[in-house]
């Protein structure tokens, strides 16, 4: 395995790991974005954190620091977990970060807990937004060729890494949190509630909508660069 530290970028709802494209070459250090195997019945957040610990492994990668943007936020506790001391640093982008023991609907408060269990009821093969709902949630601040891509590649998600329970854990360390301060999908309010489940983390800020990657990738890449900087 190489000593290196290695970036690894998990992606949120409804992208995939095209959509680290742009921050990666802005990058002048070991990277890797995985896809997140979270589109299948019966995934678990901790079954998709093993699938993930696996692949790190199968690669060669020995020091992560783990890039976690939204959804993807779940899956820290069981990557911690399983990667222990090779986690040299977590980096939540706009992430949402349950309460110990709880799910991701559980961090959204009791509206949204309720209205997306329902959904996904009515949904089991997997649930998309409207292309309104996308293009207001998630393209605020993009440009209309990268609105109309994230509309036409947003993937159905299934109801497991959002309903099943992280299980409880302690508070996360060595943790960056940054906030999106003009994100319509998880507020900023809501991105305080996420960041005070950690421990002393350090928090970071950009004007930017929930697709910062997209709408502002070299300003992101220079804050990721700043925290690979930190680790030991």
């Amino acid at each position: 395995m190489s000593n290196k530290t290695t970036v690894v970028f998990l992606h949120g709802a409804g992208t995939g790991a095209w959509v680290w494209e742009r921050v990666i070459n802005e990058l002048s250090v070991p990277t890797i974005a995985l896809e997140v195997p979270g589109r299948r019945a019966g995934v678990t957040p901790e079954g998709c954190a093993e699938a993930l610990a696996a692949e790190i492994d199968q690669q060669g990668i020995d020091s992560v620091v783990l890039v976690m943007h939204s959804l993807a936020g779940v899956l820290a506790p069981g990557l911690v977990a399983r990667l222990g001391k090779r986690v040299k640093r977590l980096v939540f982008l706009s992430a949402v970060i349950p309460p110990s023991g709880g799910s991701f609907v559980d961090a959204l408060g009791f509206v949204n807990r309720f209205i997306l269990s329902i959904l996904f009821k009515f949904n089991p093969q997997g649930l998309k937004p409207s292309p309104e709902m996308i293009r207001a949630e998630l393209c605020n601040d993009l440009n209309p060729q990268d609105s109309e891509e994230m509309i036409a590649r947003f993937t159905p998600e299934m109801a497991g890494l959002y309903l099943t329970p992280v299980g409880k854990f302690s508070p996360l360390p060595n943790a960056t949190y940054i906030k999106l301060l003009k994100d319509q999908s998880v507020s900023p309010a809501q991105q305080n509630s996420m960041l005070a489940r950690l421990a002393q983390p350090v928090v970071r800020e950009l004007e930017t909508g929930h697709m910062a990657m997209l709408s502002a990738p070299a300003a992101l890449a220079k804050l990721i660069m700043e925290e690979v900087e930190m680790t030991p």
